[in-house]
């Protein structure tokens, strides 16, 4: 499953966060069509204008059109929405010009899973079920221009059997941090490199954190933010158990195991200790199950970082569902390394979005028997006023407003649409931008990320 989220500004998750979703997740997927081998990459691009006419376009072979070769993210790059949508076998990626409302470009490839990320100084394409990154192009970011492969040689026995890259981090100069969900090592890529489904020029290993009573054996590496000041890249570690789940075969439920944040040296690539962290230099977690892709955003002004957890329920006598637990927005002090609750959340429904924007204002959004989306003033313990038509998946673009996807259901539970939509937070004024934007029906949405970021 690759359900949407939002941390600062994109969004996305995974087909391995379907059985990690919670009693009160309300969205259902077949796990069998998650769990297969994908297939071989072979993927195309386009460029479209709104009335459909078609223009230049890139491959997987990292082809450039002259205008564009080295282009950089200026003044004149027009805000447009990355949108993903995941089928069955193939996957596809549309770039939505804000300012026109028009399909500026689209690229479909092979595998059921796959979003963007927009953490670095370009945009990336991450084919999650086929172990492949890809970095876009800044001025046409349908196009890509490099590729690597992230799949490795780590694959846990019984594990699965792709590595699920969920993020992408670049720290100085040109060297990224692939972050793979389903396995220990980070890969390491050299971005300033033109490839094709190139290799890494190093990994990190962090087989060595995997805490003794985590029995899938992998640390679940989930979201990651670069802070330039102190050179550290900090990692969110899972440390969920995902074979202990309900009779449901879902469910996750609470182990004895704990989130952790790590931080890599980028100098170096190398763990540094943390202040206050435990015996390894980890930074040790109040919360359960951080949210996959994001959920993680370094806060300058206050030196912490904040953390949204989607928790765990405890075991029912029977092996079915108990209450929930975990479920919180906590901040971690990185002067101390001491955690404290911002928001319980357990009352809650699944945790599905979350921008903060700053020491008063954030954006939270849970699903629960419909997606509910609230103003709320991380100064508070309590959330704010809910924001009427808010998108079910969703980015902030900077100025007031969030941008995103929202899927209108006719009779029968049938999708009738999927309108792209911008929402004033102030009083929830709704504008359509079209409806339709994907050519790939009987999916469902990958992700929503804008590039360039605000």
């Amino acid at each position: 499953m690759k359900k949407s989220m939002v941390c600062g500004l994109a969004l996305g998750l995974s087909a391995a966060a379907i059985m990690l979703t919670g009693a009160a997740c309300t969205d259902a997927y077949d796990d069998s069509a998650y769990l297969s081998d994908a297939g071989a990459r072979d993927g195309g691009a386009d460029g479209t204008s709104g009335d459909g006419a078609t223009g230049d376009g890139g491959s997987t072979d990292g082809a450039t059109d002259s205008a564009n070769e080295g282009s950089t993210n200026d003044a004149s790059a027009p805000a447009r929405l990355l949108l993903s949508y995941n089928a069955t076998s193939t996957s596809e990626l549309v770039a939505l010009n804000v300012g026109t409302a028009h399909v500026d470009g689209r690229y479909t490839y092979p595998g059921f899973i796959g979003t963007t990320a927009t953490q670095a100084p370009d945009p990336y394409l991450l084919e999650q079920s086929n172990d492949v990154v890809a970095k876009l192009d800044r001025a046409q970011p349908w196009i890509v221009r490099s590729s690597w492969s992230v799949k490795l040689a780590d694959k846990p026995d019984g594990g699965s059997s792709y590595s699920d890259p969920d993020g992408v981090v670049v720290g100085a100069g040109n060297k990224a941090y692939v972050l793979r969900f389903t396995r220990n090592q980070i890969a390491v890529l050299d971005t300033s490199q033109t490839a094709d489904a190139g290799a890494p020029i190093g990994t990190i290993d962090l087989s060595s954190l995997v805490q003794s009573n985590d029995a899938d054996g992998t640390v679940e590496q989930t979201a990651a933010v670069y802070v330039p000041q102190k050179h550290l890249v900090y990692v969110l570690l899972g440390n969920i158990n995902k074979k202990n789940v309900s009779s449901d075969g879902y469910t996750l439920l609470c182990s004895q195991t704990k989130a952790t944040v790590v931080a890599i040296d980028v100098a170096t690539d190398k763990l540094v200790k943390l202040a206050g962290g435990d015996a390894t230099g980890a930074l040790v977690l109040g919360g359960y199950n951080p949210l996959f892709g994001g959920g993680i955003v370094y806060d300058a002004a206050s030196d912490r970082l904040l953390v949204m957890h989607a928790g765990c329920n405890q075991p029912a006598g029977d092996g079915g569902v108990g209450a929930m637990t975990g479920r919180r927005i906590e901040e971690i002090s990185l002067f101390t390394g001491a955690t404290r609750t911002l928001l319980d959340a357990n009352t809650q429904g699944f945790p599905s979005g979350f921008v903060f924007i700053d020491a008063h204002r954030a954006i939270v959004q849970f699903d629960f028997t419909g997606y509910e989306t609230y103003v709320w003033d991380p100064a508070l313990p309590t959330l704010g006023p809910a924001i009427p038509n808010a998108p079910d998946s969703f980015v902030y673009d900077g100025n007031g407003n969030l941008l995103g996807l929202t899927t209108i259901y006719g009779d029968g539970g049938v999708v009738a649409s999927i309108d792209v939509v911008s929402v004033r937070i102030a009083d929830g004024k709704s504008t359509k931008l079209m409806s339709n934007p994907f050519m790939l029906t009987g999916g469902f949405i990958g992700g929503v990320d804008l590039w360039p970021r605000p």
